[in-house]
């Protein structure tokens, strides 16, 4: 099975994160503010003969609820996937979403609306037929959307 190898062949560059309002009263999901986290990858050559060269991709953590005082404050949060069960995170490589689970992405205020980022996902490669699953540990800084 390939071996993508994120860890030696990419890095993250500064994201965004952004809030936004969803309901679905189908499922009974009530109005609530989700955030979401986009942070793009250097573009990589991935290995993959049918997918174009370099990849130009990003790691994509949605359905954050993270239900904070100040939503606009981000200082000192951690993100898990244990601690947010419904949140939903995925890189796009090999022509597929390959989900991901969160170790751990801990956020902390360097300026206004700016946010040093360590992070620590687990790619899950093999449930699309991609590659190994492998860790990729990243820094990087992420301006952050307020009101």
């Amino acid at each position: 099975m390939n071996r993508i190898d994120l860890q030696h062949k990419t890095r993250a560059r500064p994201g965004l994160s952004e809030k936004y309002w969803f309901e679905n009263e189908k499922t009974g999901l009530k109005r609530t503010l989700f955030h979401r986290i986009t942070i793009p990858l250097e573009p990589f050559d991935s290995g993959l003969e049918y997918e174009e060269q370099p990849v130009q991709t990003e790691i994509v953590i949605e359905w954050l609820d993270l239900r904070l005082p100040d939503p606009d404050d981000l200082d000192h949060l951690e993100i898990s996937s244990a601690k947010y069960k419904d949140a939903e995170a995925s890189v796009y490589v090999g022509c597929a979403h390959n989900l991901c689970e969160i170790k751990k992405i801990s956020l902390n205020k360097l300026e206004k609306d700016i946010y040093q980022v360590a992070g620590e996902i687990l790619v899950n490669f093999e449930n699309e037929g991609v590659g190994q699953n492998e860790k990729f540990s990243f820094h990087t800084t992420i301006q952050h959307k307020g009101t």
